[in-house]
């Protein structure tokens, strides 16, 4: 099969996973699938695509390309055209025979063009039921809506396998952009309330991260010195962070106030790394509603008490979120995607 995803801009985020992690698990499954990627631009992040493709010997499967428009571009020549998030091309391109909408996006302001969509789209692709649900709620008339899982990459269950470095403190990670939907702050206030604590540090990766401005906030607050601060990481790198959280048995957070899947809370669960993340549905899911991985937004003295009982029990942590992994490995995927296709194939 082959397939064309649009998407804006080509970054160092979720998007860009959850097609390499496709990519794997076609490979990994023997399924023959051409993906073509067409961002508009790039933001600094397609050399380590590339790098990343290369490494994994994906090249062949995953195709990218720079268009900042695709008034001339052939969408006929591909099987199905997946557009995710980038209602700029919707006046660029003409009609196709199979054209999608894939939504990712947690950002209300950012999924209101799910308002107006063109005819030709035939319907709207999603990661998570939690999601689907939640667009049936901002929005009436949509297309039909499909549920596309994310899959996790079988390199993230075998992190054990990676070389690690040494690092005298147990590492509470905080991997997303530094944002108010991620809700930063609220880590922040988590940290502090952990600050006490002499067997800690505090990892904090993603997009912001060495920002003068976070950087004088930690230093005023007295955290500076027990942080670790990388503004971004390349993808190849990913699994082998998780392995370094893993191997200094540390504890993966996410306070976010949305999510569409929840995929780096997943492929952390995925290799093993206890989590702790907020009580929002997206994140329930992940765990099971395993009220040990939860904790309510806002209540971060339960965030605290909740962080120390998975620290002090951290072997039976790392067991019980192995065994909530299997829903991320590729037969689930795989089922699903069939499913799909077999829809996409015969409308």
């Amino acid at each position: 099969m082959d397939i064309l995803i649009i998407y804006q801009f080509c970054t160092f985020g979720g998007v860009e996973r959850v097609i390499l992690n496709r990519a794997h698990t076609f490979k990994q499954n023997g399924l023959e699938v051409k993906i073509t990627i067409g961002y508009m631009y790039d933001r600094g992040a397609l050399l380590s695509f590339k790098n990343y493709l290369k490494e994994k010997r994906l090249e062949h499967t995953i195709i990218p390309i720079i268009l900042p428009n695709f008034f001339y571009y052939d969408l006929d020549k591909h099987d199905a055209v997946f557009i995710i998030d980038t209602p700029q091309v919707f006046d660029a391109i003409s009609p196709a025979r199979n054209i999608y909408v894939e939504c990712h996006t947690p950002y209300k302001q950012s999924r209101q063009y799910l308002k107006a969509l063109p005819n030709y789209v035939k319907g709207i692709i999603v990661p998570s039921s939690s999601f689907k649900a939640l667009l049936n709620s901002e929005f009436s008339g949509l297309p039909e809506i499909f549920v596309l899982p994310n899959p996790v990459s079988d390199e993230f269950f075998r992190v054990s396998s990676l070389k690690t470095e040494s690092f005298t403190k147990r590492p509470l990670t905080y991997f997303a952009r530094v944002e108010d939907l991620k809700n930063f702050i609220e880590a922040i206030r988590i940290f502090e309330l952990m600050s006490q604590r002499d067997d800690v540090m505090f990892w904090i990766i993603g997009e912001g991260a060495a920002e003068k401005d976070l950087i004088q906030s930690l230093e005023r607050k007295n955290l500076l010195g027990k942080c670790l601060l990388r503004d971004r990481i390349d993808f190849g790198k990913v699994p082998y962070l998780v392995n370094l959280v893993k191997k200094h048995r540390g504890i993966f957070i996410s306070p976010s106030k949305g999510e569409s899947f929840g995929l780096s809370a997943a492929e952390f669960i995925s290799g093993g790394v206890p989590v702790l993340l907020s009580d929002i549905p997206p994140h329930r899911v992940l765990v099971d509603e395993d009220g040990q991985f939860l904790y309510p937004l806002g209540d971060v003295l339960t965030a605290r008490e909740k962080l120390v009982n998975l620290l002090d029990d951290w072997q039976h942590a790392n067991g019980v979120v192995e065994s909530y992994s299997r829903k991320f490995k590729s037969e689930v995927f795989i089922q699903e995607w069939k499913k799909l296709v077999e829809q996409i194939l015969t409308c």
